[in-house]
C-alpha cells in the first residue's frame, strides 16, 4: 500500500530540488539558444575556419553521451584552473549540449526559407547580417518554435543526469528522500509528476506563443497586402 504520509512530509524537500531544476534549465536554455544561433550562422559561413569550428563543436556535443560531457566539465575544468560549483557546471554542460541541437534546428529553419529571398535582399544592398535579421530570421521563427520546444523539454529531462555530480536538483532530491524512507515507489511518483507538470506547462506556453506569432505574421501580411492594393489603385 502507498504511504501517503511521505507525500506530506517530503514534498518541501522535493520542491526545493524542483526549484533548482527550473533555475538550471532556464539558465541553460537562455545561454544555449543564442549560442545555437551563433553556431548555426557560423556553420553557414563561407569562411573555412569559422565553419569548421562551428561544425566541430556541434558534432562533438551531438555525438557523445551527455553524461560523459558532464563528467568532462566537472572533472577536467579544475585541472585548467576553472573551479566552479556543481550547479554552475551543470548549467554550462546543459547549455553546451543543448546549443548543438538548437544550432541544427535553427540552421534547418533558415534553410527552409527560399534562398531567393536572401539573394534579393543582397541585390538591393543589404549586408548578409541585415538580410538575416530583417528577412530570414523572422520567417524562421515560426518554423523552429516546435522543434525548439521539443529540445527544451529534452533538456529538462536530461537535467536529471546532473545528480551524478551532486547537483541537488529534483532527481537528486528524490534519491535522498528514497534513501531516508526506503519507499522508492511513492518518491519517484512525486518526482515523475513534477517533471510532467513542468514539461506540460512549458509545452502549453510555447503552443500559445506559436499561435500568437502565426497570428501576428498573418495580420502583418494582410496589412501589407492592403497597403499595396491601395497604392496600386491610387496609381491607376
Amino acid at each position: 500500500m502507498l504511504e501517503y504520509q511521505i507525500f506530506f512530509d517530503y514534498t518541501p524537500m522535493l520542491l526545493t530540488g524542483f526549484w533548482l531544476t527550473i533555475k538550471i534549465v532556464v539558465c541553460a536554455i537562455a545561454l544555449g539558444i543564442p549560442l545555437g544561433l551563433v553556431l548555426a550562422l557560423g556553420r553557414r559561413r563561407n569562411y573555412v575556419i569559422i565553419s569548421f569550428l562551428s561544425t566541430s563543436f556541434i558534432e562533438l556535443f551531438r555525438n557523445t553521451p551527455f553524461i560523459i560531457q558532464v563528467f568532462l566539465f566537472y572533472y577536467v575544468l579544475p585541472f585548467y584552473g576553472l573551479k566552479l560549483s556543481a550547479e554552475y557546471v551543470g548549467v554550462l554542460a546543459l547549455a553546451a549540449f543543448g546549443s548543438a541541437y538548437f544550432a541544427e534546428i535553427i540552421r534547418a529553419g533558415i534553410d527552409a526559407v527560399p534562398k531567393g529571398q536572401l539573394e534579393s535582399a543582397r541585390a538591393i544592398g543589404m549586408t548578409e547580417w541585415q538580410a538575416m535579421k530583417n528577412i530570414i530570421l523572422p520567417q524562421t521563427l515560426t518554423i523552429v518554435i516546435p522543434p525548439l520546444t521539443n529540445q527544451s523539454l529534452t533538456l529538462i529531462k536530461e537535467s536529471a543526469i546532473l545528480s551524478t555530480i551532486t547537483v541537488h536538483e529534483l532527481t537528486m532530491s528524490g534519491l535522498m528522500v528514497q534513501g531516508e524512507t526506503f519507499r522508492p515507489f511513492e518518491v519517484f511518483i512525486m518526482v515523475a509528476l513534477l517533471y510532467w507538470a513542468l514539461n506540460e506547462t512549458i509545452a502549453t506556453i510555447m503552443r500559445k506563443f506559436e499561435q500568437k506569432v502565426k497570428k501576428n505574421r498573418k495580420t502583418s501580411f494582410v496589412l501589407k497586402l492592403d497597403t499595396t492594393l491601395k497604392k496600386s489603385q491610387s496609381i491607376k
